[in-house]
C-alpha cells in the first residue's frame, strides 16, 4: 500500500512538473512570436527610413543637376536679360531647396541609424528567446 501511495505521489509530482513545463513552453513561445513581430516591425521601419533617405538623395542629385545646368545657361551670353533674371531667380530658389534637402537628409540619416539600432536590439532579444527555447527543448528531451 505504501508503495502504491509513493507511486501516486511521484505521478502527481511528475504531472505538476509536466504542467509547469507546458506552461513555460506556452509563455516562451508566445514571447517568441511577439518578438518576431517586433523584429518585423523594426525591419519595416528601417526599410522605410532607407527608402526615404534614397528618395531624398535622388532629389538632391536632381536639384544639383538642375543647378549646374542653370548656371551653365547663365554663362551663355545669348540669353535675354529677362530670361537671365528668371534663371537667376530659379537658381536662388533651388539653392535654398538644396539647403533644405541637406537638412532633411541629415535627419533621415539619423533616423536610419536609429532604426538600424532598434532592429539590432530587437534581433538580439529574439536571438536570446530562441536560445531559451532551444535550452527548454533540450531540457524536455532529457528530463533527468
Amino acid at each position: 500500500m505504501q508503495a502504491l501511495v509513493a507511486e501516486v505521489r511521484q505521478l502527481r509530482k511528475d504531472l505538476q512538473a509536466s504542467n509547469g513545463n507546458a506552461l513555460k513552453t506556452q509563455i516562451l513561445l508566445s514571447r517568441l512570436q511577439f518578438q518576431e513581430a517586433a523584429v518585423a516591425r523594426a525591419s519595416e521601419r528601417l526599410n522605410d527610413a532607407r527608402g526615404r533617405l534614397v528618395d531624398t538623395q535622388r532629389h538632391r542629385t536632381e536639384v544639383a543637376a538642375f543647378l549646374r545646368h542653370a548656371e551653365e545657361a547663365l554663362d551663355n551670353t545669348d540669353i535675354s536679360s529677362g530670361d537671365r533674371k528668371q534663371i537667376q531667380s530659379e537658381v536662388s530658389a533651388r539653392k535654398q531647396e538644396l539647403e533644405a534637402i541637406a537638412v532633411a537628409e541629415q535627419q533621415q540619416q539619423a533616423a536610419e541609424m536609429e532604426a538600424e539600432e532598434q532592429l539590432r536590439t530587437e534581433q538580439a532579444k529574439l536571438n536570446e528567446l530562441e536560445e531559451r527555447v532551444d535550452r527548454l527543448e533540450k531540457a524536455l528531451d532529457n528530463p533527468h
